[in-house]
């Protein structure tokens, strides 16, 4: 477990405020819409359909959440 003293600070940056990270999210998208043989998306498609709750940007992508769940696609992206 680290020591809390070691730091003064802790940034999170909050969906690419700070870094512009967009590029990687679509492309971890990607990687599992193309093991599914889904179309995959373009970082303005991306901007355009994510929001919350998750489960509808899944749905916008083209998921069946009915067949997957959100949590077993959300561990996916994560790992």
């Amino acid at each position: 477990m680290l020591k809390s003293t070691n730091y003064k600070h802790i940034i999170w940056d909050w969906n690419g405020t700070l870094i512009n990270d967009a590029w990687l999210f679509v492309d971890v998208m990607n990687n599992i819409l193309q093991k599914r043989d889904m179309h995959i998306i373009t970082i303005k498609k991306y901007r355009d359909i994510f929001g919350f709750p998750i489960k509808n940007y899944y749905e916008k992508l083209g998921f069946n959440i009915k067949k997957e769940s959100i949590e077993k696609l959300g561990l996916e992206f994560i790992k």
